[in-house]
């Protein structure tokens, strides 16, 4: 029998400050491995707080509980709502350090309910989740008629971390799945096929899952299930999980089997700000079309990209209908290290190498050392698969740093600043081109003052919650008429180089909107100097 302390009012606190102490005794190594974060007490309160009563008897599954503080926060909710005489918890758990401790927790707990006339039936597994439920996602008819258990309120911060698409979670769980999994798509897909009819589900994870290829069959499962009522957005990074040095942009969502006609968006700086938060409600199908195909999940944080939102979806076409392309660079820098030179050589035939460093906002710098990035490649029959023509091409990068007031970092580049044949992009660089022709010097500058304006940037902020700017998203983006944006591109061209990052959206709003419909972060001035009224 465990020595259970008494100095804890709530299991809530209890579970908290075994969380800390744990997590204080174990490696770095150990928590990214495991991806293991411990939820803070405050977070835990909120998620709980969220939890609707519906039953005096009721059934409770956390897939990757730790400590079990969400368990205990949620319960500690309930019944201060509801009156509740029986509880089911049942808790998954496969990092064996943890286990004695969760123990200790779970019997603080059920304790602290006898005292209130709840009985509690613990089931603790010290086995994977995902493997345990794989009768879940079979499809052989032997299995149809199996009984699966399923549960009232699932709740969890599931580890994070990416695993193989050869991994047998991977393969148990492959309708989740498209190209490198993270672990935590899987415990959420899963968990949303095990709630009851009228179950809740009740999670923090990264934001991610909301757009991107790499999730789109993920959207496609979960989306099917469950149908989301809350989600809460953490402004700042740096403050989350700061007892496990975490800078992961995390979100809050309760999902239920009813289907939601509305979903409210929270907001807070971090988890400190969670009881001053700023609120907004939104139709469900303004913020994800069930019927497309990737099923993206717009989450709009304030009005400037709710107003975003809306004007994208005035637009009809993409980059593709205007037969404009956009790839990923072909040059994976240590795969062609025989090709790499560092500096301008005459005596060989080298081309310039571009890389995320030589793309400014609004402008492409080269040559431009950086530590030991090289600045040319070799231009030969074997390396010619990694090299593209010398075209004028609009330059993006595809990481951004968490610092950047901006996630969209556009540069345009033109075939005349090299005397060449071809060129080098690095991959962390995307780039824009028309396939079969020539972008001209009004749709790059075009297309590049719109990329770099705050509108474009708010929109992307609604659904991208990594500093990764994929293809496949950049893809996905509708664009104004292409005569407007020639247009943006006649005026924004004829700007003196150090004026045309302030004067973009002002431009751009004057153009598509007539008057500045965009509320733009920077200041406003008039247009009588780049002749618009």
């Amino acid at each position: 029998m465990y020595e259970i302390e008494d100095n804890y009012q709530l299991p809530s606190e209890y579970a908290d400050n075994a969380g800390i102490t744990y997590s204080g005794s174990t490696s770095e190594k150990h928590k990214k491995h495991s991806g293991q974060f411990f939820t803070p007490r405050l977070i835990a309160e909120f998620m709980g707080n969220l939890s609707q009563p519906h039953s005096t008897k009721i059934s409770i599954l956390d897939p990757g509980c730790g400590t079990a503080i969400l368990s205990c926060a949620l319960i500690e909710s309930l019944i201060t709502k509801k009156k509740i005489e029986e509880i089911e918890l049942t808790l998954f758990e496969t990092d064996s350090g943890i286990i004695e401790e969760t123990k200790k927790v779970t019997l603080f707990l059920k304790e602290w309910l006898i005292k209130q006339g709840i009985s509690l039936n613990i089931s603790i597994k010290q086995n994977d989740f995902i493997l345990s439920n794989t009768d879940v996602f079979s499809q052989n008819t032997l299995f149809e008629n199996k009984r699966i258990k399923k549960y009232d309120y699932i709740i969890s911060n599931p580890p994070y971390f990416k695993i193989p698409k050869s991994d047998i979670r991977s393969q148990t769980a492959k309708e989740l799945v498209y190209g490198q999994p993270n672990i935590y798509s899987l415990f959420l897909g899963l968990s949303a096929k095990l709630l009851k009819s009228d179950g809740e589900l009740i999670f923090i994870t990264p934001r991610s899952f909301a757009a991107g290829n790499y999730f789109k069959a993920f959207r496609n499962s979960f989306f099917r299930e469950v149908s989301i009522s809350d989600i809460h957005i953490f402004e700042s990074r740096k403050k989350m999980f700061k007892n496990d040095n975490v800078l992961q942009e995390n979100i809050i969502i309760r999902a239920t089997k009813k289907t939601n006609q509305l979903i409210r968006i929270t907001v807070s700086e971090s988890e400190s700000g969670l009881k001053d938060i700023t609120s907004s409600v939104y139709r469900t199908e303004d913020l994800i079309d069930l019927s497309s195909k990737d099923k993206i999940l717009f989450i709009p944080s304030n009005t400037n990209e709710a107003d975003a939102i809306k004007v994208f979806k005035e637009w009809r076409y993409s980059l593709n209908h205007y037969n404009i392309e956009i790839s990923t660079g072909p040059v994976v820098a240590f795969r062609c290290q025989e090709f790499l030179i560092p500096d301008y050589t005459p005596h060989r035939q080298i081309v310039p190498l571009l890389w995320l460093h030589n793309v400014k906002k609004m402008e492409s710098v080269f040559p431009l050392k950086k530590k030991n990035k090289p600045s040319y490649i070799i231009s030969s029959k074997a390396s010619k698969r990694v090299l593209i023509k010398n075209k004028n091409y609009i330059l993006i990068r595809r990481f951004s740093t968490k610092d950047d007031k901006s996630r969209l970092i556009c540069a345009p580049y033109f075939a005349s600043s090299n005397n060449v044949d071809y060129i080098g992009i690095e991959n962390h660089v995307n780039y824009i081109y028309r396939p079969n022709g020539e972008l001209s010097e009004n749709e790059i500058w075009g297309i590049v003052a719109l990329f770099n304006s705050s509108l474009f940037d708010a929109y992307f902020r609604t659904f991208n919650g990594n500093t990764q700017v994929g293809a496949f998203e950049l893809k996905q983006i509708k664009m104004p008429p292409l005569e407007k944006i020639i247009l943006i591109g006649e005026y924004i061209k004829i700007i003196p180089h150090l004026q045309r990052e302030e004067e973009i959206d002002k431009i751009i709003t004057k153009i598509l909107f007539g008057t500045p419909y965009f509320k733009s972060r920077r200041s406003t001035a008039n247009f009588a100097h780049v002749g618009i009224t």
